[in-house]
C-alpha cells in the first residue's frame, strides 16, 4: 500500500536526522530530486541535498523531527503528493533546547519499486 510505504520512508528520514545522518536523508531522494528550503537557493541531486541537510543539521542543531502527512494524494502508481507539518527539535551548541515547527509539501516519485522525495519544500509554520 502506498501510503503505508510512503509513511515508512518518513519514519526513515525521521531515523537519520536523529542520528545526524545527512547521507541517510539524501539517500531517501531521487537522484534528480530539487530541495526549495526556505531562504536558500534550490538544491538538485543527491550530492547537493547531502550538502544542504549536512549544513541544515549543524547550523541548527537538528536533534529531531516528526513528520506527519496531512494530506497525501496518489496520482497512479508512481506519484504522490504529500502536504504535512514538521516538528524540529533543535539545540544549538551551547544553547537550550528548543522545537520549531514548519510545513511542507513532498512530490514523491516511486524509483525501481521505492518511494522517494522528488521535489520538498518547506517553510515555517506558526506555534
Amino acid at each position: 500500500m502506498s501510503r503505508q510505504e510512503i509513511s515508512n520512508v518518513n519514519r526513515k528520514f525521521e531515523e537519520a536526522a536523529a542520528q545526524g545522518n545527512p547521507g541517510g536523508i539524501a539517500a531517501l531522494y531521487t537522484d534528480d530530486a530539487v530541495v526549495l528550503a526556505p531562504d536558500a537557493p534550490s538544491v538538485k541531486g543527491t550530492a547537493a541535498i547531502k550538502e544542504l541537510w549536512t549544513t541544515a543539521l549543524r547550523e541548527m542543531g537538528i536533534k529531531g523531527v516528526k513528520l506527519e502527512t496531512v494530506d497525501l494524494e496518489l496520482y497512479g502508481d508512481d506519484t504522490a503528493c504529500e502536504v504535512g507539518e514538521a516538528t524540529l527539535d533543535l539545540q544549538s551548541e551551547g544553547g537550550e533546547a528548543t522545537t520549531a515547527k514548519a510545513k511542507y509539501v513532498v512530490v514523491w516519485k516511486k524509483v525501481g519499486g521505492q518511494w522517494r522525495l522528488h521535489r520538498d519544500i518547506w517553510n515555517a509554520a506558526p506555534g
